[in-house]
């Protein structure tokens, strides 16, 4: 009888043990969300061509894009001396993680632009980041403070503009 009874015992054991081990893996998993002050940015399975693209350009060939732009630049700018084209423009983590946030985004797509003419005969080329989905639609998204949002048109929705320019795109050189 001693022996069933320490038979019983060790098998209750095991079992517990088993349980608490078991309950504390689940539970340590969590849910794949953010922390802490982070964000959880989801990344949908997509076989879209944008999906199996890979982007990679090593740094050498990105120095020579650049030079070769440079030179491109200069030429267009004694072409359109209006028309400042920066020679790059910087985005902050923030606004990028706004548009890759969406469930629905697998990817960022950055368009050309140019402002309207201002006071001082100057346009400004700008690039113009939104969100894109599997099927090639835009993505973006909803400006919800802040005291212009009431104001913005097309519901307050839209994408990202005006990055941090070289040289800056305003003249002052802050915006560096």
């Amino acid at each position: 009888m001693t022996t069933n009874l320490r038979k019983l015992s060790l098998q209750r054991a095991l079992l517990l043990t088993g349980a608490v081990t078991l309950s504390l893996m689940i539970s340590s998993c969590g849910d794949g969300g953010p922390k802490g002050d982070g964000v959880w940015i989801p990344t949908p399975v997509d076989s879209s061509a944008l999906g199996v693209r890979d982007h990679f350009i090593p740094k050498d060939s990105i120095a020579a894009y650049r030079k070769r732009f440079d030179a491109d630049r200069d030429t267009l700018a004694k072409l359109m001396p209006s028309l400042f084209i920066p020679f790059s423009e910087a985005f902050n983590k923030k606004s990028v993680l706004d548009l890759m946030k969406d469930s629905n985004c697998i990817g960022i797509r950055v368009y050309y632009g140019a402002t309207a003419i201002n006071s001082k005969g100057r346009q400004d080329l700008r690039l113009i980041l939104v969100g894109v989905d599997k099927k090639g639609n835009d993505l973006f998204v909803r400006k919800s403070s802040g005291a212009e949002a009431p104001s913005l048109g097309s519901g307050g929705e839209g994408g990202f503009e005006y990055g941090q320019c070289a040289p800056p795109c305003d003249g002052d050189s802050s915006n560096r």
